[in-house]
C-alpha cells in the first residue's frame, strides 16, 4: 500500500471562534518582510459547517495555492491572531508532509485543509498566515525557519529517507568507524559532561594542517540512542567567539544493537581548526546540547535547531506521526 502524506497541528492557545476570519500574506510587526517569490500562498476563513474531525472545536478552513517551479514534499505556515489588548499575537502551526515514495505536491496545485481550534476570537480580530518552512524532494528548503517545529519536521522527513536510501545526510550523522577516522594525536583533553565522556585533540590531515578530532564515550549506564554537541573555537588573544560548530550523531535505522552502549565509543567528524587573530590555532570549547536514551528519555538543555533536527530524525526513523483525515485528499 502506497503510504499516505502526513498533516500535523501543533497548537499555541490561539482563538479562531469568529463570525469572519481574514486571512491574510504579511508577517506582523517587528517580524522581516517575506521575499517576494514567496512560492506557498495561504489564506484563511471559518468553515460553514462543522468539521467531524475537530470534534466540539471550531472549524476554519486554509486555502493553499503552490506557484514553486519544482514538487513541493511538505510545509510549516504560522497562523497569528492579532490581540486587542495589544498583548502578543497569539499562535499556532499547521503543516503537511509527504513520504518521500508518495506523490508530491505538483507545481500550481491548489488545495484546501481544514484546520482546528476551541478558543474564541473577537469579532475585531484577524488571522495572518506566514509561511516558515518549505521542503522539496530534492532536500532543499525554502523559508525563514524561524520555529523549532520547522526544524523538527525537516528532521521526520530525513528519518524517513533513512529507511528508503543512503542520503549524504545519513552518512554524516552516522557514528563513523574507527578504521576510518582520524581520532585525536595531540593536546588531549578530557571532559565529561553528563552520560558522555569526550576525547579531544589536534590532528593533523594529509596536509598537515590542524583538525579538531573527537569521540565520545558512554560514561552513564543506559544506551544512548543520539546526541548533539557544539565545537566553539575562540580566538585566544581577544576572547571573542569564532565560529560554532554543531554535530548530530545517532543511529539511523531504529536498531536497537547499534546504539551506543555503557563503555562504548563513537567517532565523530574532524573540524578544521580556526585560528586566532595573532595567527595561533584558537581556543575551543565542547558543549552538550541533548543526548536521547534508549528509552526515550532525554538529557541537556536542548538549545540548538540541531537538537530539534534530531528529535525530528526519530520522529521519522520510529514512524512516529500521525495521519490526520486530510491524508487521503492529494492536491
Amino acid at each position: 500500500m502506497s503510504p499516505k502524506p502526513v498533516l500535523f497541528l501543533f497548537f499555541f492557545a490561539v482563538p479562531f471562534t469568529s463570525s469572519k476570519i481574514a486571512g491574510t500574506q504579511q508577517d506582523p510587526p517587528k517580524v522581516a518582510p517575506k521575499p517576494i517569490d514567496q512560492p506557498l500562498a495561504v489564506t484563511a476563513e471559518l468553515s460553514a459547517t462543522s468539521a467531524p474531525e475537530c470534534s466540539s472545536s471550531q472549524a476554519f478552513l486554509l486555502h493553499f495555492h503552490y506557484s514553486g517551479d519544482k514538487p513541493l514534499r511538505g510545509y510549516l505556515i504560522r497562523l497569528l491572531a492579532s490581540n486587542s489588548a495589544n498583548h502578543a499575537p497569539l499562535e499556532q502551526t499547521f503543516h503537511e508532509i509527504r513520504d518521500s515514495r508518495d506523490q508530491m505536491i505538483v507545481p500550481g496545485a491548489d488545495w484546501t485543509r481544514t484546520a482546528c481550534s476551541s478558543i474564541s476570537l473577537a469579532p475585531s480580530q484577524s488571522v495572518t498566515t506566514i509561511v516558515d518552512f518549505l521542503k522539496f524532494p530534492d532536500g532543499s528548503a525554502w523559508g525563514p525557519m524561524h520555529l523549532p517545529e520547522s526544524h523538527e519536521l525537516s528532521g521526520v522527513m530525513d528519518g524517513q529517507d533513512f529507511s528508503v536510501k543512503t542520503t549524504d545526510l545519513e552518512r554524516y550523522v552516522s557514528p563513523l568507524s574507527r578504521e576510518t577516522t582520524p581520532i585525536p594525536e595531540e593536546h588531549l583533553q578530557f571532559q565529561t559532561i553528563g552520560p558522555l565522556r569526550f576525547l579531544s585533540g589536534i590532528y593533523h590531515d594529509p596536509k598537515g594542517k590542524e583538525c579538531l578530532a573527537v569521540e565520545a564515550t558512554n560514561a552513564g549506564d543506559a544506551p544512548i540512542r543520539a546526541f548533539v554537541f557544539t565545537e566553539s573555537f575562540f580566538d585566544s588573544a581577544t576572547g571573542a567567539r569564532v565560529r560554532r560548530v554543531a554535530t548530530k550523531k545517532l543511529e539511523t535505522h531504529g536498531n536497537s544493537t547499534h546504539y551506543l552502549f555503557p563503555g562504548g565509543t563513537w567517532l565523530c567528524d574532524t573540524r578544521k581548526f580556526s585560528y586566532s587573530s595573532d595567527g595561533s590555532l584558537a581556543k575551543y570549547t565542547i558543549t552538550l546540547d541533548f543526548v536521547v536514551f534508549a528509552d526515550g528519555t532525554t538529557y541537556g538543555p536542548k538549545q540548538s535547531r540541531e537538537s530539534d533536527e534530531v528529535v525530528g530524525m526519530l520522529r521519522g526513523i520510529d514512524g512516529q506521526y500521525i495521519a490526520g483525515p486530510d491524508a487521503r485528499r492529494m492536491p
